[in-house]
């Protein structure tokens, strides 16, 4: 049994001390906040009549597999208990995934996992052909997927060695296109349907990444959408990290919170000892998981060590690469304001990153709105009313929250791919969550936990 210290209690490092209390090590969770789940906690509203909660993070997931081999991987084996991710939380499918709402007005329903509706729908809002040329994206993110599930998803401890043998053969080449930018494709297959190019930028957006410079293999991320379905948590996705919270302190997991680390130690630099808190408590380990972005995960090892943390070029350039901060308004609004509103929608702009706007199902009265950059509530408000959304009457509480929503920003094919490692160089010390591989979302967060599970082991 190896002493084991989780510095963070995000998604990742969530999933993470579960697994490995599952695998028989003592884990101990250190979380500088109040609270479990990160962004995923979301932000709570109290009010006369009782409360109001807010996701203020991921509102749709994709790829549940990787949550649902985390529930019953850690789930103790007692009558009635539940077990699956269904019975934890609830899982319900999104139809339709969202609504985009184009400059013009014009309003796109995306269906769900459905080509022939997906054609449909496309066709009816942007025109005959449109389906057809999205689907040219889902298909090109299909050969990204296959490329890179076997090789660097499902393979713990892959790296810059499996991407150089991908990028060596034919399937790997047609498949990541290194030097062809999503923007290059985008021109190429929307030249008749150029409001397609809005959408696209969309998820490159969400995946981090600047439009203008993702790498073509972005498209991954419409693809994984459409194959394996979009899903909602009925109650909201802040209640997923309330279960792993749960299920991780269940496993015997030993949770300290409003305890901030200040270090993590080792001995001359070449493998892990412990921890020293900022009270300057120190706390010994012969194993680091790192649920933190990479910049900070450097400024932890300190600046000696910043070398030794960061597994060679392309990581040192990811701990300083630009990371795409968010805005997000939770708004208390009047019963009845969310009339006609789906899940989610999307207000896309030819001038400014989309503005997201998310209406719990079971809290129809709850928004969050999302914007990329730092936007005051009356600005945003503001906004929607110019594009058909006016609640500025309708606010009953209103909360500002904004911080980094992403790992780095992956500027080419190398920077999506290698993220940091998850195995660090430093002997003993991993790293999980958005700023390492796999990459950035809910799903991939909880398979950045399974890798660096699957890398230190079961005790004994």
């Amino acid at each position: 049994m190896a002493r084991i210290i989780v510095v963070g209690a995000g998604v990742s490092g969530l999933a993470a001390a579960a697994r490995l209390a599952a695998r028989g090590h003592q884990v101990t969770v250190c979380e500088s906040t109040s609270r479990a789940g990160g962004a995923l906690a979301g932000w709570r509203h109290e009010e006369d009549g009782g409360s109001l909660d807010f996701d203020i993070g991921a509102c749709t997931l994709t790829l549940p597999a990787a949550f649902r081999d985390l529930f019953i991987k850690t789930a103790r084996r007692t009558k009635g208990a539940a077990i699956t991710l269904e019975e934890v939380v609830g899982l319900e499918p999104l139809d339709p995934v969202r609504r985009y709402v184009f400059p013009d007005g014009t309003q796109l329903d995306l269906p769900n996992a459905s080509r022939a509706r997906l054609t449909r729908s496309f066709d009816d809002a942007l025109g005959s052909g449109a389906g057809a040329a999205w689907l040219r994206v889902i298909d090109h993110g299909n050969l990204v997927w296959n490329a890179i599930r076997p090789a660097l998803v499902e393979a713990p401890g892959s790296g810059r060695r499996e991407v150089v043998h991908l990028l060596r053969t034919r399937a790997g080449r047609a498949a990541l296109t290194p030097g062809r930018s999503l923007d290059a494709l985008a021109r190429r297959w929307f030249a008749k349907h150029p409001q397609l190019g809005l959408v696209l930028d969309d998820y490159a957006r969400r995946a981090g990444a600047d439009p203008r410079h993702a790498p073509a293999a972005v498209a991954v991320h419409p693809y994984i959408e459409h194959a394996f379905g979009a899903w909602r948590i009925p109650r909201g996705t802040h209640t997923l990290a309330t279960a792993l919270h749960a299920r991780a302190a269940e496993r015997g997991v030993d949770f300290r919170f409003n305890t901030a680390v200040a270090r993590i130690e080792t001995a001359s630099s070449k493998s892990v000892t412990g921890v020293m808190l900022a009270d300057g408590t120190r706390l010994e380990a012969e194993v680091v998981v790192a649920g933190v972005d990479t910049a900070t995960l450097a400024a932890l090892m300190g600046a000696q060590e910043e070398q030794a943390a960061l597994t060679g070029g392309q990581e040192q350039q990811l701990a300083h690469a630009p990371v795409t901060v968010t805005t997000a308004l939770c708004l208390a609004v009047e019963p009845g304001s969310a009339t006609a509103m789906p899940h989610e929608t999307v207000l896309l702009d030819e001038a400014d990153p989309a503005i997201r706007i998310h209406v719990a199902a079971a809290r129809p009265a709850a928004w969050t709105v999302h914007a990329e950059g730092n936007q005051d509530a009356d600005t945003l408000l503001g906004t929607l009313a110019r594009r058909g959304i006016e609640v500025r009457g309708k606010v009953l509480a209103r909360h500002e929250l904004s911080g980094a929503a992403y790992g780095p920003a992956p500027r080419d094919l190398r920077s999506m791919l290698l993220r940091s490692a998850v195995r660090q160089p430093v002997r003993g010390l991993y790293h999980v969550g958005a700023s390492a591989r796999p990459g950035a979302g809910l799903s991939f967060a909880a398979l950045s936990a399974w890798h660096a599970s699957e890398l230190i082991g079961s005790s004994g």
